[in-house]
Parts: structure tokens; sequence; C-alpha cells
């Protein structure tokens, strides 16, 4: 655990504060106090001190900040603490605090005389330290900035920044003695809720480096299935720095043998039982039809791995409750694939609804389909998928429960078996889940829909949003020049957004909302993240037992016609 101390203009914490407080506390392995500068006056017991105050320093308070560099902090090396100096990260922000202080500005070195202008500024992460490893290749955000005037010679750069043609230190990292100085230039011109995610990232792993934690190798990762995704999970392994492809394991020759040829450094194996013993293997990807997730997901958990599960998670709350459990008793990672928690148009509109532009939300409405004809693989048979509620509805599902995070109240679901006899799955199942605090969604998927819905329909108190399917063809061209045209299927393109709000006149406002390009695999960085540096899961397995209880809720109603009372379904 690091114990970080992180002082501040007002006591206890100040709205400004938010986003980077929230972040350093949502890091397991962080433990932080808030305070004034007249904390450092009664012997802070933390391992990093990280000011962010723009109040002026007495000199007391700069000797200890000097001792605690010197002298402070416990080191944690490989799971093991030594005494050793402590860790020191100064803001750009607290700069008029401590410039005038040759003890601090000495192990600095010159910076500009005034920030630079307020602009946008593209921060770009240095090389492959443990605090910059998997950071966005450019963030983005708008400060007036104090980069460094000059670099120390035993200074290490961790972000960079361009202006005029020049390039600019913006974060260096410096040993002091037996422990570190880190400066970081970013002033909070507009406060320091204005720190966008990948900053507040970047602190939290500054803290923990700081604090004297080291990342070890790379995690050795083992594929168990390598069925249609299996290429996916694999190339972000093999990119993803901190991940090594170990083995690959699956019963099909076939698909070994594709393993085999995109991934010619893995070693391939039939059996599961063989990956449960290796030492090389760290984490493994359970890539299975989802009748086997559980058993296989405990069988890994219990060799002592950490476990990557495709969605769905598993078939019932029960067996979600005895992984989650043997997770907990090994202290391993347990996570599920929600890959689409990171799809454009969600992210997009994730952020209206936070924003609170359309005000507080009570109805959503989910759609998916057309009228083609089901796959005949297992997708399409319910005793191996579950049936549509845990095949589209795994991301369907999970989108709704985390954009309506109310406890679940009830769950009543509809199926139809029409036209398609020749697979198990319903042609069409309708599902709609009230909540405690009174909103409502409902969730379609069809394979009888000649005419789409839209896929996205929300409705709040100040306005609304709506997602339409669009219309896409890819052209080409045949080798005579004749003109090629194959429509995409409606789910293989971006939505059409669009968002209306009423304004106090009661003028209605209508924006078309522009989608944020796609991160480069996100889920398998935040993995890695969380084994290396102890950042907190994106999909803990508590949202995804949520998912279950719906899921396992809406097949009951559909098969028995009967409503069925969902009471626990909350994140714990």
């Amino acid at each position: 655990m690091t114990r970080v101390l992180l002082i501040v203009d007002r006591e206890p914490e100040t709205s400004a504060t938010g986003p980077l407080v929230a972040t350093l506390r949502t890091w397991h392995q962080i433990e932080l106090e808030v305070a004034t500068v007249d904390r450092l006056l009664r012997s802070p017991d933390a391992e990093v001190i990280i000011l962010a105050t723009r109040n002026p320093l007495t000199t007391e308070a700069v000797n200890v900040l000097v001792a605690h560099l010197r002298l402070g902090g416990r080191r944690r090396v490989e799971g093991k603490k030594s005494s050793v100096g402590g860790g020191l990260l100064l803001l750009g922000n607290a700069t008029d605090a401590w410039r005038a202080h040759e003890a601090l500005q000495g192990l600095i070195g010159p910076l500009p005389a005034t920030p630079f202008p307020r602009a946008e500024i593209i921060a770009h992460p240095v090389g492959d330290h443990m605090t910059t490893s998997r950071l966005d290749e450019d963030i983005v955000f708008e400060d007036a900035v104090i980069p460094l005037a000059a670099l120390p010679d035993d200074a290490t750069p961790l972000l960079t920044m361009s202006w005029r043609y020049t390039r600019q230190t913006l974060a260096m990292l410096r040993p002091v003695g037996e422990g570190h100085l880190a400066y970081l230039g970013i002033t909070g011109s507009t406060g320091l809720a204005a720190y966008p995610a990948g900053i507040t990232q970047f602190i939290a792993r500054l803290a923990r480096y700081l604090g004297g934690w080291r990342t070890a190798g790379p995690i050795g990762m083992a594929m168990l299935g390598y069925g249609a995704i299996g290429f996916e999970h694999a190339s972000a392994i093999t990119t993803t720095p901190g991940l090594a492809m170990r083995v690959v394991c699956d019963r099909s020759p076939e698909r070994l043998e594709v393993a085999r040829v995109d991934f010619p450094d893995a070693r391939i194996t039939t059996e599961a039982d063989e990956i449960a013993v290796d030492p090389t293997v760290d984490a493994v990807i359970i890539g299975t039809p989802p009748n086997t997730h559980a058993r296989l997901a405990l069988q890994m958990l219990q060799a002592g791995k950490h476990v990557i599960v495709e969605k769905p998670f598993c078939m019932t709350v029960a067996e979600a409750d005895g992984l989650i459990a043997a997770a907990r008793e090994r202290d391993l990672a347990l996570t599920v694939y929600q890959n689409r928690r990171w799809d454009a148009d969600f992210v997009a509109i994730r952020e209206v609804i936070q924003s609170g532009a359309i005000g507080e939300i009570f109805h959503l409405e989910t759609f998916i389909g057309g009228y083609d004809h089901p796959c005949d693989y297992w997708h399409s048979h319910e005793p191996i998928s579950g049936g549509v509620f845990y095949d589209w509805g795994s991301h369907y599902l999970d989108w709704v429960l985390q954009l309506l995070a109310a406890n679940v109240r009830d769950v009543r679901a509809t199926a139809h078996k029409r036209v398609w006899q020749d697979v198990t799955n319903a042609d069409q199942a309708h599902l709609v889940i009230h909540f405690a605090d009174g909103a409502e969604a409902s969730f379609i998927h069809s394979d009888v829909a000649a005419l789409l819905k839209p896929k996205w329909y929300v409705l709040g108190t100040r306005g609304a949003i709506i997602g339409q399917w669009r219309d896409t063809v890819i052209q080409s061209r045949k080798w005579n020049g004749d003109l090629v045209e194959t429509p995409l299927a409606p789910s293989e393109a971006l939505p059409e957004i669009t968002v209306a709000i009423r304004d106090a006149r009661g003028q209605m406002h209508h924006q078309r909302l522009g989608l944020p390009p796609a991160p480069r695999h996100p889920f398998h960085r935040n993995f890695a993240d969380h084994l290396l540096v102890g950042a907190p899961l994106a999909v803990p397995p508590t949202s995804s037992r949520r998912n279950i209880a719906v899921m396992e809720a809406a097949a009951y109603s559909a098969a028995h016609g009967s409503e069925v009372i969902v009471l626990d379904t909350a994140e714990v």
C-alpha cells in the first residue's frame, strides 16, 4: 500500500480537486489523505507527498519536504518494504508556493518566469517507463503550462509537448538521495477538475512509483479457446506492453494451426490442465462457449491464475458469486471482456448523460436485429449460449446497466419462436427492466424485424437522445472495373446520434453528436495496468454479476410468463 498525502488549498477537499482525488481513491493500492499545508508540520506519515496548493510555503514546510525526500517514506520492491527516501510530486499550479525557496527550486531547475499562455496542449508519454507505459499516445487538454526550461542531467523525461517548433519537457522524474522527486508542469488554470483522465492516471502511476513500487516482468497470458475472438485477444496481448502471449489452448487442430501461424512464439496445446500447472502463465483468457465459462474460470482461479472471462460472465448468479469468492480468497484479478464499453456511440451517449445536459434519465430503449437467418453456430443454440439475452444481451444489457445505476426492481421478458425452427434461440426476445428510482429500460433482439427500430432512444427530464442505424455500403470494383456494392449489417456501422435539449425559453435544440475515436486495446491495457501498477479494473466482476442477475431473471420470465423481482443487482 502506498500512502499519499495530497496538499491542497482548502480542507478537507474542494470540488476542484474532485477528479484527481477520485482517481487516487479508486486505486486499491493507494491510501490517500487530503489536507492543507499545515499538515506538513505535523509529522506527515506518508510515502508520497503531492503538492497542489497555491498557498505560500514557509521555510519550515519546505524543510519538511526536503527531509521527506532524503529520509522519509518506505519503498515496496517486489512485495517487500525497506526504509528509504520518500517521494515528492510538485504540480505546476503550486509553483508560486515554492519557487522562492532555493532548496526546492534547485532540485527542479530553471522554469519560465510565467506560465505559457493557456492553449490546447498535446502531451506525449516518453519511453516505456512504469509511469508512462500503456498511456494514450496523445493526452489532450487545455491549460496554461510551465514546462522545464532545462532538464537536469540525472532526470528522466516522462511527458513532452510541442510548443512553437520546440520540444518541451512537461513532466520529469529525478532521484534525490534515496528518494525521488517528480515535476508536472500543469497549472490547473481552469481548476484541477479540468485534468483529463490521462493526466490523473499518470499522477496515480507517479504516486505508486514515488512510493517505491516497481513493476515485475511481463504477465504471461494464455488463451483457453481460440475461436472467432481469439485473434483479437492475441493481437491485443502481443501489442500491449507488459503482456506476453505464452500458450494457446483449443480442442480443434484446425484452430490451433491458425493460432500457430498467427502467433508462432506461443506454445499450443489441447489440454486446459496444462495451462493450470504452467508456471509461465500468470493469467488466462476464457474464450470457450458460455456454458463452460464458470467451470474453466474456477479451475484457473483455483490454480492461482488471474482470469479474464469472455462475455457473458457465466450463466447464473450462483456461478458468478462462486467465481467472485474464489478470486477474492486468493487475491486474484477476475474480470469480464465487456469490450463494447468503449464503443464510440455508447461512450458519447454516456458523456451526454453524465453531463446532465438532458436531465434525469427515466426511459431508455435499445434494439438490435434485422430479418435474416440466424447462424448455425453455438450462438444460436440456447443450451450452450444461454439464449439471446446472453448473446447480444451481454453487450446491450451491460450498456443499460452502466447508464442506469439504480437497483433493479423487477424484470419482465417475452420470447417468440415463429420462423427459424432449425435453431433453438428465440426469433425475438423483449425485456423490460424497472429500477428502484422509477426509471425503466427495454431491450429487443429480433431476427424477424423487417424494419428496424432505433438502436438508442433515451428520454430525460430536459431532453432526449436518439441513435439511428445507418445504411452503409462498402464500394469496390471487380477486376474488369464493374462496381461492387456490399451492404454492411446494421451492427457493423456506428449509428447517427442526435441530442435534443429544451432550453429555459421552451425552444428545442437539436445537435448531431460527434463520436470519439476508438482507443487502442483499452481493456487489455487496463488489465495490465491493474496487475502492474494497481489501477482499478475497468470491468470489476461485481458489475458483470449484475448483468447475469438480469439475464437469468429475463430467461426465467420469458420461459414462465411471469415478472421476476430482482433485489440485489447493485454493484458491491
